[in-house]
This record gives C-alpha cells, structure tokens and sequence, in this order.
C-alpha cells in the first residue's frame, strides 16, 4: 500500500485571520459493516476550517463494542465518540490558542439522528447506555446548552467521516472521500 501512494500527500492550508477560523467536526457511521460480526464503525473527523482556511487535525476510525440495531443508533454512538474524545477537548486547546471563544461545527448527514440529538426523544434507543455507553442525554445537552457547538445537516456526499467507515469499489468517489480530508495526489 505504501509503495503505490507515494504521489498521496495530506494538505492543509491556513489563510484566514484567527478571529475567522472555527472548528469542523464530522462524525458518521456504517451500520452492521462488519461480515463477522454484523458491528458499525465510528468515523470521526476533525479540521481547522474558514472561509480561505482548510486544516485537519485528526481523524478516528473505531469498530463499535457492540451491534447497533439502526443506522441512528450506530450514528448516536459514533457522535458520541467524536463530542467527547475530539470536539469537547479542541474547543478547549483552540479557545486558549486564540484567545476567544471557538465555534465547533458538527456535521451530522442523517436526518433521524438529527432528530433525537435535538430533542433526546426516542424510546427505541433507550438502552444505549446499558449497551454502548452512551448517554444520550448528555449528548443532547451538549447540543443544547452549549453555544459554542452547532449541529449542522450535511450531504452524504460531502460527509468528510465516510472515508473512515467503509471500504470504496469506485474510483471517483474514494478520490471525492480524499479530497473531502485533504488528500491529494501530487506527482513527485
């Protein structure tokens, strides 16, 4: 693998003032990706972004510790991975760095999970603390109370997370999930 993507580099870019630059988060899911043991994957994604400014920090692809029974579900836990584990904590690095409160955009592209993370309202999922850990409750609240956090509906198509929950057959959308984190092919 390493030697056929050599020509592969990760591209970041900062041409913003700090005053214009927030904070990106994506989060996604697979549902049941896995062949042997019917487990989602969370894929989490985190950049440095602005109107000239595009900067990844970090990316996380983790198998989930238990089967999800719905994509929300598989998607709930996977944001719940990336608030607590990237988000929370570059809020906190990003707000001493540039002296002022940072803006945190979470990018979510399922309209159901959207849903229960506004309201916190679905019965369905009442056991995801007993199975996967997961407060839904919290996460709500975060959503909620905490205005430096925007939770934003996102395409499919332009969900930066994709890369890191599944394995790409087509050839032009595995190039559109790299461009989407910053991955461009430059020749030596």
């Amino acid at each position: 693998y390493i030697n056929s993507s050599l020509d592969y580099k990760l591209k970041g870019y900062i041409g913003d003032k700090p005053d214009s630059i927030n904070l990106t988060l994506y989060s996604d899911a697979d549902f049941a990706g896995c062949i042997e043991t019917a487990k989602s994957t969370s894929g989490v994604f985190i950049a440095l972004t602005g109107p000239n400014t595009f900067f990844p920090l970090n990316a996380i692809s983790k198998k989930q510790s238990c089967v999800s029974h719905s994509t929300p579900e598989a998607e709930i836990v996977a944001a719940d991975l990336a608030i607590r584990t990237e988000g929370l904590p570059a809020l906190q690095l990003w707000d001493m760095v540039f002296e002022r409160s940072v803006k945190l955009k979470f990018q979510e592209d399922n309209q159901a999970t959207i849903q229960i993370l506004k309201t916190s309202k679905n019965p369905a999922l009442r056991h995801l603390s007993r199975t996967h850990r997961v407060n839904i409750s919290w996460l709500c609240e975060v959503f909620k109370d905490l205005k430096e956090v925007e939770l934003v509906y996102c395409k499919s198509d332009e969900q930066a997370a994709d890369i890191l929950t599944k394995a790409f057959t087509n050839p032009i959308k595995w190039q559109a999930a790299l461009d989407l984190i910053g991955i461009k092919n430059v020749p030596h």
